[in-house]
């Protein structure tokens, strides 16, 4: 059996600004409540679980623990729209690459996240 990504499990002290990060991106999330008083938010990218579980004291850390690629349709549009997001910074700006179009931001949380526009 090959090996297969499941899940992927990102825990934020900023659950609604990375809600709007990823919803830009396109991600559709179900809310629900966790026992522990605290909030998961889920969704399924092609039969992958991707959830954000808001967690309370995370300090951002300087160099990022974490990197994701997706790939995106306009994606100088997405990046217009995601720099508006609080505590997103843009890394590098939509540029040319030998296997696509890419840009590099970092999530509300500190995370790397590569846009790839082929």
């Amino acid at each position: 059996m090959a090996l297969k990504l499941t899940s992927i499990t990102l825990n934020t002290a900023h659950l609604e600004s990375m809600l709007k990060f990823y919803r830009i991106l396109g991600i559709d999330f179900n809310e629900d409540k966790v026992d522990k008083g605290s909030q998961v938010c889920r969704a399924v990218i092609e039969g992958c679980e991707f959830s954000l579980y808001s967690a309370k004291n995370l300090e951002r850390k300087n160099l990022p623990a974490l990197q994701i690629t997706f790939v995106v349709d306009q994606l100088e549009q997405k990046v217009r729209e995601l720099i508006g997001v609080s505590g997103v910074i843009c890394i590098m700006d939509p540029t040319a690459m030998p296997d696509g179009k890419k840009a590099i931001l970092l999530d509300p949380d500190g995370h790397s996240i590569e846009l790839k526009e082929i």
